[in-house]
């Protein structure tokens, strides 16, 4: 079965349906960097702002994920399109202007004044989204669960309820392999083998007999 991913109307129906209100920089913002930035759930969860501007508070194009956030235990670079810098740039002016807990702020004229321990990503509640503990054979698994639980809740009201939170990382990953070698992709998600890629991208693949049906589809035959 072909994995069903997002193309341009769905990410547009979750900024323009599901991005509304009190909230709506923030929640776009979000969107932006699921949809953008080579990052696993926790990775986006643990990401901070720090890492992703530099000390005069401007989007960095390339950044390194430090390796202790990294999936692989190393870090890193990330490299970003300029339509997320334009949607960091404008969450960022937002963010500054929030009650954000003292913890976040420091009176340096550097990131913004925004210290080391502000979250790229703020919770309706303006504090980071908190990852949930289980105890299992080898030791403490940390989960992304309120992260989920708000993209969850932004795809139902985008009408996108076949789509999960994992839908981004998927559709990121065999939009890129469609034209970058999958080694090199790869290394951009922090995968041990280019052959997770491979198989993801092959999995999205049509049946000849399928893509044979599929060509000109919308032609329709009439008689004489």
């Amino acid at each position: 079965m072909i994995k069903q991913i997002f193309t341009d109307v769905h990410i547009q129906a979750l900024l323009k349906n599901a991005c509304t209100g009190k909230f709506e920089i923030k929640d776009q913002y979000l969107v932006a960097q699921l949809a953008y930035v080579p990052l696993s759930l926790i990775e986006h969860n643990q990401l901070k702002v720090h890492h992703i501007i530099n000390a005069h508070g401007h989007a960095y194009k390339k950044w390194l994920l430090p390796g202790s956030y990294s999936r692989n235990g190393k870090g890193r670079e990330i490299e970003v399109p300029e339509v997320f810098c334009q949607s960091l740039e404008r969450y960022l002016d937002w963010y500054v202007e929030q009650d954000l807990p003292a913890e976040f702020r420091h009176n340096l004229n550097t990131y913004r004044g925004l210290s080391e321990q502000a979250p790229a990503l703020l919770n309706d509640r303006l504090s980071a989204y908190s990852m949930s503990e289980r105890i299992v054979k080898s030791g403490i698994n940390k989960q992304p669960t309120n992260l989920r639980t708000k993209v969850n809740k932004l795809l139902a009201r985008a009408g996108l309820d076949w789509a999960t939170a994992k839908t981004f990382e998927d559709s990121l990953i065999i939009h890129l392999a469609k034209n970058v070698d999958h080694g090199v992709v790869a290394d951009l998600f922090g995968f041990s083998s280019r052959q997770v890629v491979t198989d993801k991208y092959n999995g999205n693949l049509l049946q000849l007999s399928d893509a044979l049906n599929g060509v000109y589809a919308r032609i329709q035959a009439t008689g004489h």
